[in-house]
């Protein structure tokens, strides 16, 4: 595994071994491709059609899911042309803890941002510092549900590993992990 910094020192990405691009990269790259989003819908219409998320062609998913990427991928990249009071805000409101149920915030806090049903998954590393470890379409309630977001689960968990392995636990040790 390997840490990138997206923007400034607030928002960094995993990039997974064996894979060519980091996993924001990865994402908006898999989002943005209708042949690849057509192969996932026929494969999960059953649960594109379950009613979680109403009734919905697969034709509507490919083109919802374009816009969303777009807009979300947007969303993301405004923040590091904000100035660092602002984009901090911005992280705060955009991630929130990965499970609905959740209370209180404990060390590399597993998170989530999401828009419809894009996900993508980080570790919180302090205040407004998230580190981004995969994503997913999320069309089913619970993650274990199905093996795509069951792999998330398993890639944050990790991702997880590796930073206390590593020690890195705040910015600091993100930053100096970077500079090493």
């Amino acid at each position: 595994m390997e840490l990138f910094r997206i923007f400034d020192n607030c928002l960094f990405v995993f990039k997974h071994l064996g894979e060519s691009k980091d996993e924001f990269e990865r994402l908006f790259d898999l989002w943005r491709d209708t042949e690849y989003l057509e192969q996932f819908f026929v494969d999960h219409e059953a649960d594109l059609k379950n009613g979680f998320w109403g009734t919905i062609s697969i034709e509507d998913a490919i083109l919802k899911t374009l816009s969303d990427a777009q807009h979300f991928e947007e969303k993301l990249l405004k923040l590091s042309a904000m100035s660092a009071d602002d984009k901090n805000k911005g992280l705060e409101s955009l991630f929130e803890p990965l499970h609905n149920s959740q209370t209180h915030v404990i060390d590399l806090n597993k998170s989530k941002a999401k828009r419809s049903w894009l996900r993508i998954y980080a570790l919180r590393a302090e205040k407004n510092i998230y580190i981004i470890t995969g994503g997913a379409i999320k069309l089913t309630a619970n993650m274990h549900e199905r093996e795509h977001t069951n792999a998330e689960l398993r890639k944050i968990e990790q991702c997880r590993d590796f930073l206390i392995e590593q020690g890195i636990f705040d910015a600091d040790g993100l930053i100096e992990e970077l500079e090493i």
